[in-house]
């Protein structure tokens, strides 16, 4: 406490969220993140249609879906969880909303952008129940054909099931995989989209030295102080995958496509997981992006790279 007798500042990551030393939280505004764009509208993004959903009214979990233009078939679904170092954003941040209209447009895929609930006021593993929990309400809509939404039952196909996420929520996505492996969900995933997944350890990998990426090394150290249980450093099986012994020892983690940018500061820290995943015999793909950094496949609309990178992943949930 200051001589005032206030509460002090412990944490301030650029004004969007400070944490004070009585637990209170200040947040700011999110919305003014680079948003995607596109002149000519080559993705068709605007004739996706969307709509919220309770999932849970007890716990006010809720997910946006998104229904891409000209749905005639039965579609692969996409649970998909937004980046923001588990701290910022939400399925109506501007940066998260056009995203999703644009993977679903691009991939022709019905999208369920998950609301979970955001550190340090609910740290991990908050994010990791609420997201577990809307894989309850999925299985729901798949089996009680009677009470689902009526985009999910008319138009998803429950036996292409994929989770996916960027940053944060590429870690999210990991560890439902993770879960899904071991808790035998009657769900089958099909596969796992890992997009410059969040991750995180004590000792500093070559990319992280060199400190060069748009999201800086004191950036992901201070998201991961306000993200894991207190006490935790970033060895935390939460952070660093690496430790986690559960990895090894699933035998049936569903396959996984990465997509890592090459002046990502975590690209080091993701490729050497990639390199653990094969020799534990694991199923992965690895799509490079030399030229680009962390967040590239959300701040662009048209660019080769992001391009090649959803073809990839259109291939990948065929």
């Amino acid at each position: 406490m200051s001589e005032k007798g206030e509460a002090e500042l412990l944490e301030d990551f650029a004004s969007l969220i400070k944490l004070y030393s009585d637990g209170s939280v200040e947040r700011g505004d999110d919305s003014s993140f680079p948003v995607a764009l596109s002149e000519n509208d080559n993705f068709n993004y605007k004739h996706v249609e969307y709509k919220d959903v309770v999932m849970d009214e007890a716990t006010g979990l809720w997910a946006r879906l998104y229904l891409p233009p000209e749905t005639t078939s039965k579609a692969p679904l996409i649970m998909y969880y937004h980046g923001g170092g588990f701290c910022i954003h939400s399925p109506t941040a501007p940066i998260v909303h056009r995203a999703c209209q644009m993977w679903a447009a691009r991939l022709g895929a019905l999208f369920v952008s998950v609301n979970y609930r955001l550190a340090p006021e609910h740290r991990l593993p908050c994010a990791y129940q609420d997201s577990i929990a809307a894989l309850h309400w999925l299985q729901l809509q798949a089996v009680v054909a009677e009470s689902a939404d009526p985009w999910l039952g008319s138009h998803a196909d429950f036996s292409r099931v994929f989770l996916a996420g960027d940053s944060a929520g590429g870690n999210i996505a990991h560890h439902l995989g993770l879960w899904a492996a071991g808790a035998k969900a009657e769900i089958e995933i099909k596969g796992l989209i890992l997009v410059y997944p969040y991750f995180g350890g004590e000792e500093r990998t070559s990319s992280e030295k060199e400190n060069s990426s748009v999201f800086s090394l004191e950036e992901s150290d201070a998201l991961w102080r306000l993200a894991l249980p207190v006490g935790s450093n970033r060895d935390h099986p939460f952070s660093n995958p690496l430790v986690d012994e559960a990895v090894a020892s699933a035998p049936d983690i569903p396959p996984m496509l990465f997509v890592i940018a090459g002046h990502d500061l975590l690209r080091d820290r993701q490729m050497n997981y990639c390199e653990f995943l094969k020799k534990c015999g694991k199923q992965i793909r690895v799509h490079v992006c030399d030229e680009e950094d962390h967040g590239f496949l959300f701040s662009k609309m048209e660019e080769p790279s992001l391009v090649e990178a959803l073809r990839c992943i259109s291939d990948f949930i065929k």
